[in-house]
């Protein structure tokens, strides 16, 4: 084996168990765009509940229960055949928008025209208790 292909091998294995103690991100969710500041809450797949951004949470981990109750809601209200990318009729350019991601499909809605999106909303506000920071 030549001197590089070990390394590659050598750092492949390194970066393994690094990879494997940071879990994924099964659920994101924030405000972004406008002229009011940005904050991104992430539920990842074992439950843990992080924040970044002018924004609380009152519960910093889900229980595998709640995490399948927010899988089923996310499937009743349709969420992945909603569309990328919603502007709301009488919203602003400077208003933000809220956004929900959950796998590789991310939505983003400005304004409150999307009854769907909502139900997927406040479910997660609420399953992690969001306030403002």
């Amino acid at each position: 084996m030549t001197r590089l292909a070990l390394a590659a091998v050598l750092a492949l294995a390194l970066a393994a168990p690094a990879a494997a103690r940071t879990p994924a991100a099964r659920y994101s969710f924030g405000r972004q765009g406008g002229n009011i500041a940005p904050y991104t809450v992430t539920i990842s797949t074992t439950g843990a509940v992080t924040t970044s951004g002018p924004v609380k949470v009152g519960r910093t981990k889900l229980s595998g229960r709640q995490l399948a109750g927010l899988a089923k809601t996310l499937d009743a209200a349709g969420f992945s055949t909603l569309p990328a990318t919603t502007f709301c009729l009488g919203t602003l350019p400077d208003f933000a928008s809220d956004w929900v991601a959950a796998g590789s499909q991310k939505v983003s809605v400005r304004g409150s025209c999307s009854p769907r999106f909502a139900r997927v909303w406040n479910a997660l506000t609420g399953a992690v208790r969001l306030s403002s920071g």
